[in-house]
């Protein structure tokens, strides 16, 4: 990026609370001085309360993708409700909620009068994927002593902040993801089973259908017609003599249902009438 051109090899802004305080605020609002470079390089203006940008579009905008172990720290405008409430309001329904109590900033000098305020905020929006993803820091800078120091009122209009990643949000959100993409995999997978399994199962009943429609005996209704059963030295006779015929004295006994009593009588007239033209032409053949 442009503003990082004249930053030396290695340089990393990672400036400590009373720096922050104590030198940049106090350099802007009390001296009424701008800031030098490299330090104006890494502070940029830009209102974070009631900005219609999303904190990831900031992000964007400024080059934070680009950084590399840093944050971004920006000169922001209150934007006052009341002398105590302030419109925290950010992107399309979010907002920065605090997630803990403020910390005071004291002097290293033994002074025992704070010079300013942090306070952490944390950017909430259940109606966006980036819900808790994004920290911000928010310093302010005291114009002197006070009596009340959990008074919320701020003596200047502006103040630092530093906006950064929610690292343990976003890999949260990451893993789950991950594993809703896991468990619908795993759902598919498991359904492609089902479904294969009842396919192979309808075949083997089909197969197993037209092996039992296949059989010699009685069964199901219908009289088959099959040798599988029948004595192949039966059948060497059958093959000698022309005039015995199974296939056709079996297809006579082929009924609808053969195990009614009507259709039994029938079997036994053929089978009768089969056993004696059997005989008669045994004795004539002797």
């Amino acid at each position: 990026m442009a503003h990082y051109q004249n930053v030396p090899l290695g340089f990393r802004f990672h400036p400590t609370d009373k720096e922050i305080v104590g030198s940049f605020l106090h350099t802007l609002l009390v001296d009424r001085n701008p800031l030098m470079p490299p330090y104006s390089n890494f502070i940029r203006a830009c209102n974070l309360f009631g900005n219609k940008l999303e904190p990831s579009e900031i992000w964007n905008k400024y080059g934070g993708p680009q950084l590399v172990d840093q944050d971004l720290y920006f000169l922001s405008g209150l934007k006052k409700l009341s002398p105590k409430r302030m419109d925290r309001s950010i992107g399309h329904g979010g907002t920065w909620s605090e997630t803990e109590s403020f910390k005071l900033i004291e002097y290293d000098n033994g002074n025992p009068n704070p010079i300013g305020r942090k306070r952490k905020f944390r950017y909430e929006n259940k109606g966006s994927e980036e819900h808790t993803w994004w920290l911000l820091d928010e310093y302010s800078l005291f114009v002197g002593p006070k009596n009340d120091y959990n008074d919320r009122c701020y003596d200047f209009d502006f103040v630092i902040c530093r906006m950064r990643k929610n690292d343990r949000a976003s890999s949260k959100e990451i893993n789950l993801k991950r594993s809703s993409q896991d468990q619908v995999q795993k759902k598919r997978s498991t359904n492609k089973k089902m479904k294969k399994d009842h396919q192979m199962g309808s075949t083997e009943e089909s197969s197993s259908h037209v092996q039992q429609g296949c059989s010699s005996s009685l069964t199901g209704g219908e009289l088959v017609v099959s040798y599988d059963d029948v004595d192949p030295t039966d059948l060497t006779f059958f093959e000698d003599n022309p005039i015995f015929n199974i296939e056709q004295i079996l297809c006579e006994t082929k009924v609808e249902d053969a195990c009614s009593p009507s259709n039994s009588e029938n079997v036994d007239s053929s089978y009768s009438k089969w056993t004696e033209s059997y005989m008669e032409e045994l004795m004539a053949c002797i």
